[in-house]
């Protein structure tokens, strides 16, 4: 019988011009603003001055043929009344009943070139994050049991984060986000992140990391590159960014001394992780027997995982068919990726078939609906 409940734990808003206007106005100037054809460029993109522009058009092509450049007409062409969904709310629960989505966790689109920002331009960060957090409570409010919203938050100021991240529980949103990837030298193991950390645990809000979601380097997708650039991009973003994020919460002991935190890793799909749960397992092992200074844990990376950590996925045959295999039908969440260009939007229906055809019904009832409930406490 056909699974009929269905979460997408990764979707998300595309903020309109008007979720810029709480930014304060001695800031407003230098905050993101939206610019038409930008020289050497056709189509409306966003712009931060000194940053490379991000097209607007390429958050909006779920569904649209890629063949003959069909996301290149998109970006060329768009306009904000072609499509309402990504941006209001009320069409957006029309968009998510044609999908057969119940509920959708929110992350943000064009709000992600706020982390481009760095330097001087951290106040701009801050302010702007402070407008986009009460936004996306607002959107939410008009289906506040369908629509889950996660506030950002910045990496290069956690104190101040720390502030931002208990107005926002007070808020009412059910999760935070921070960067994958933070400049050389910072770490989230660093001690400084501890009190963040602690909060994050104690008011029971999981902190998620998203692919492609950089502290201080532009977001555009446009630029000429080599194939080999191209496919070095690909690789650090899907496999090296979640890899390293992971690598320094467990080694560097934060999932240790935060055994309540909760961790989710979006848009990275599963089968990278499989072969990280037993080498690194084997790692820990060796170094402990071989080094008499070895790091101590109380336990395995694996097990730090199965504990706390989830993932989520749009279509991965082979990491749905490992799930039960490495003991991971907890951790991993379907998510529709609503309304980008890697979505199943609309054939969501089909494509959740195809994941688990030949799987009892409760694996698939586990990862697109049971684990997200569980985590965001929706039911």
């Amino acid at each position: 019988m056909e699974h009929t409940r269905i979460f997408s734990a990764d979707s998300h808003v595309n903020e309109p011009p008007d979720a810029w206007d709480r930014i304060p106005k001695n800031l407003r100037d230098r905050g993101p603003h939206f610019v038409q054809d930008p020289p050497g460029l056709k189509g409306l993109y966003m712009v931060f001055e000194g940053h490379e522009p991000d097209a607007v058009g390429m958050t909006f092509t779920a569904g649209i043929d890629k063949a003959d450049g069909g996301i290149r007409k998109v970006i060329e062409n768009f306009k904000w009344d072609d499509w309402r969904g990504p941006w209001d709310p009320i069409a957006r629960l029309n968009d998510m009943d044609r999908d057969g989505v119940e509920i959708e966790v929110l992350y943000p689109s064009m709000a992600r070139n706020l982390y481009s920002l760095k330097g001087d331009e951290i106040p701009l960060q801050k302010a702007a994050i402070v407008a986009y957090n009460d936004w996306l409570r607002e959107y939410c409010c008009t289906a506040p049991k369908r629509l889950v919203g996660l506030s950002l938050l910045s990496a290069i100021d956690a104190e101040w984060s720390e502030q931002e991240l208990k107005r926002c529980v007070k808020l009412g949103h059910n999760g935070v986000l921070l960067p994958s990837e933070l400049p050389v030298g910072l770490s989230y193991a660093d001690p400084a992140f501890d009190r963040l950390w602690a909060i994050a645990q104690d008011s029971v809000m999981p902190v998620h990391f998203h692919a492609g979601i950089i502290q201080s380097k532009d977001r555009s997708r446009l630029k000429e590159v080599t194939d080999l650039e191209r496919g070095l991009n690909s690789v650090r973003r899907a496999i090296l960014e979640p890899l390293t994020v992971l690598t320094h919460l467990i080694f560097g002991g934060v999932l240790e001394r935060f055994p309540g935190l909760r961790i989710v890793l979006a848009e990275y799909d599963l089968c990278w992780l499989h072969p990280f749960l037993t080498k690194m397992d084997a790692s820990l092992r060796k170094s402990e027997s071989q080094t008499r200074n070895s790091a101590k844990f109380s336990a395995l990376p694996s097990e730090y995982i199965k504990r706390q950590v989830y993932a989520t996925f749009q279509e991965d045959r082979i990491g749905v068919l490992g799930a039960e295999m490495f003991d991971m039908l907890d951790n991993y969440m379907w998510a529709s990726d609503y309304p980008h260009g890697n979505s199943t939007w609309p054939r969501s229906r089909e494509a959740i078939r195809t994941q688990f055809a030949g799987l009892p019904n409760q694996i698939e009832s586990k990862l697109t609906w049971d684990n997200a409930v569980r985590l965001y406490g929706t039911e």
